[in-house]
């Protein structure tokens, strides 16, 4: 299950966490394209979502997948695989600023 970043967000601010730290604003000014591509595997639907950062590194993530066909929505699959691949920028950026000031 995809990590609920605005929730994560949002607690930092309630609990006063000022010292430098990954954001979901800090992520969503970094990105600059979103792009989404559906295919098949061995008979199973995926949906897999692209990200491109300003300077044109492209995120992607697990894609989202379906148990059974006749479930499938796209609108779903844009959500699951859009936070799996947001997941994967949050650990990047946080290597980034971990690394910064070595």
């Amino acid at each position: 299950m995809a990590q609920n970043h605005e929730e994560v967000t949002k607690m930092m601010k309630d609990l006063k966490c000022t010292a430098k730290a990954v954001t979901k604003e800090l992520i969503d000014s970094r990105i600059e394209q979103v792009d989404y591509q559906t295919i098949n595997i061995a008979g199973q639907k995926m949906m897999f979502c692209g990200i491109r950062l300003k300077g044109g590194f492209v995120v992607v993530g697990k894609p989202a997948v379906c148990i059974s066909p006749e479930n499938w929505r796209d609108e779903i699959g844009k959500k699951v695989s859009f936070d799996n691949s947001f997941s994967e920028i949050w650990k990047l950026e946080a290597y980034r600023l971990m690394t910064e000031a070595v």
